[in-house]
């Protein structure tokens, strides 16, 4: 599958909701949402805030098209039952990839995690710090018993804490206009008028290369999304 594409469900509509509102999500809304929520993830050199709304969703919908499945009177045999399966397993695999690429994140950086729980669902939050416990119990056999005993008598957590990684906010990143935004900064250096010497616009459609740092506000915004 190319990751930067969006493919439409091979399943309609009637098959996998009943009744539906029209503030709701259609299963295609929500596969494109979920797609782009793991793009993003993926190519972010940072954790971003968890779509606990999107992944509930998606969960619901799987265990909808399960039931619809095993229900089937031609298991197997049909060819839109395999057209179902198929897209059963895509949403599935985009899903757990999706999962998979934050608790990646949160096992490289799990310092600058904890320092955003805002940014972690309940469930991460709990591995973050089960996971920073075992490093610093790792890294004080390990590391702090080789020091000299003025670097011991420092407190362990900080000096632990100095040890560990984090993310690189001047990675540079690919990203897509989703909406025009007027007069992004890219420095804090003046001209003689005192106005910022690096301004940009950013055109909707258009797409850039840029430090991630410049655009970490927007991609929370959602105005524009990851290639």
């Amino acid at each position: 599958m190319d990751e930067n594409n969006s493919y439409p469900l091979l399943l309609s509509q009637n098959d996998i909701e009943e009744e539906e509102d029209d503030d709701d999500m259609t299963s295609q809304e929500l596969f494109q949402r979920l797609q782009q929520a793991w793009l993003n993830e993926k190519y972010s050199p940072i954790l971003l805030k968890h779509e606990n709304l999107l992944v509930l969703a998606t969960f619901e919908l799987l265990d909808d098209i399960e039931k619809r499945l095993k229900s089937s009177e031609h298991k197997t045999t049909s060819f839109r039952w395999l057209m179902h399966r198929t897209e059963y397993n895509r949403l599935y695999f985009i899903l757990c990839s999706y999962i998979r690429t934050r608790c990646s994140k949160i096992e490289e950086y799990p310092s600058a995690a904890l320092n955003s729980e805002e940014l972690l669902s309940p469930e991460e939050c709990v591995y973050a710090h089960t996971y920073l416990n075992n490093m610093k119990q790792h890294l004080k056999k390990s590391v702090l018993t080789e020091l000299k005993s003025e670097q011991q008598q420092n407190d362990d957590d900080i000096t632990l804490i100095q040890l560990l990684p984090k993310p690189n906010l001047n990675d540079f990143v690919f990203f897509q206009v989703d909406q025009s935004v007027n007069g992004v900064i890219l420095s804090n250096e003046q001209n003689n008028s005192g106005a910022p010497n690096d301004i940009i616009d950013f055109k909707t459609d258009d797409q850039y290369i840029m430090q991630f740092k410049h655009i970490n506000k927007l991609l929370n915004e959602k105005q524009i999304h990851l290639v």
